[in-house]
């Protein structure tokens, strides 16, 4: 079902990503070390990794790094072996998974071999050159790949060595915060590990008005649900070309709302949710939020901006200290920086600091 919130895993269910789709896809099987996927929140990525990973016939592992942060408060490497053996565990059988525990150091399976127990201090070098040395291709895949900065591994390092020695272990990486992975990874830095090393870098767009209009027809057609061009037309003025707020509206819908009630609950569903997402960013400094509400209310210009954040604050702000405020915002994916100032990409977002 198009309008299924939940990430997508079948071809059908992935509306208009096909070429993004083959691009993924046609990375791995050309054996590439490292794919990004890319892009601001609520696009497609998850879906679209999802897709490629249960299409391709190699085995894989799918870790959410921001469940890790959140459980550990980093992401430690013993974590990241542990959901790396569990998933190697259910594709390839309890005994290759015994035979590989067995020649890992600070590795051993519990009970029937269906969990696994990791050491402190690992060695992930060795865990991945062991699954390289089995001779079937493996992909490590990363979603929200930025958050594996909070760590004491130097996982750059880590994948940089991969795609040398490793010619059976392939990484996806997934980042809705681009710029904070761009800037953890460097791939275009002479002095990051990943400086020159070949990988494949997919980038998200927003769909065009004429694919969010097509994308709910055909939503509320495979429903066998009337809905008028007018209201369709609104809700794609509402939402712009955000797919994760015209499924949910479509969901909506499917729940038997009407027009306005169904725009009505998702943006009131949609503050919530983008309010407790930026609330990391609010203990860090309050600056980030009323930047934010000078942008949604209108302030495109630097210097407009940092005046009404001043106004808000009741006291001068330091140039540099602020300029640094509106480009971590620009790194975090809730700004974007454009020749005509600085906007918001999601509408939603916009309206839920306005």
């Amino acid at each position: 079902m198009l309008f299924n919130p939940r990430p997508k895993t079948r071809r059908e269910e992935l509306y208009d990503r096909r070429d993004e789709l083959e691009r993924v896809e046609d990375g791995l099987r050309k054996v590439l070390g490292l794919v990004t996927i890319l892009g601001i929140r609520r696009l497609g990525k998850s879906s679209l990794l999802n897709v490629a990973l249960n299409e391709l016939p190699y085995g894989s592992v799918k870790i959410d790094a921001r469940k890790v942060y959140s459980e550990f408060g980093n992401v430690p490497r013993e974590a990241l072996a542990k959901l790396i053996l569990e998933g190697f565990l259910k594709r390839s059988g309890k005994e290759r998974a015994r035979e590989l525990a067995r020649s890992i150091r600070g590795v051993r399976l519990l009970g029937f071999g269906v969990e696994v127990e990791v050491e402190r201090g690992v060695n992930l070098y060795g865990l991945l050159e062991r699954i390289n040395s089995l001779g079937e291709r493996f992909v490590i895949a990363i979603d929200e790949a930025q958050y594996l900065r909070f760590s004491n591994s130097r996982y750059p390092e880590l994948i940089a060595w991969a795609i040398d020695e490793l010619e059976n272990v392939s990484f996806v990486l997934t980042g809705s915060e681009v710029g904070l992975l761009e800037d953890f990874l460097r791939l275009h830095d002479p002095g990051s590990a990943l400086f020159g090393r070949p990988h494949l870098e997919i980038r998200l767009k927003r769909f065009e008005r004429h694919q969010s209009v097509d994308f709910l027809e055909r939503g509320f057609d495979e429903l066998g649900l009337r809905v008028s061009r007018e209201e369709i037309d609104e809700a794609v003025d509402e939402l712009d070309g955000i797919v994760g707020w015209l499924t949910l509206y479509g969901y909506n819908r499917y729940l038997g709302l009407g027009h306005s009630r169904a725009l009505q609950r998702l943006k009131e569903d949609a503050k919530r949710l983008i309010l407790a997402e930026f609330s990391r960013l609010r203990e860090l400094s309050h600056r980030y939020e009323l930047a934010m509400r000078a942008v949604a209310n209108g302030k495109h210009r630097w210097k407009e901006i940092k005046e009404t954040v001043e106004i808000l604050e009741g006291k001068r702000i330091d140039d540099k200290n602020f300029s640094n405020v509106l480009s971590n915002l620009v790194r975090y994916g809730y700004l974007e920086k454009t020749v005509d100032g600085y906007v918001i990409p999601d509408p939603l977002v916009e309206l839920a600091f306005r």
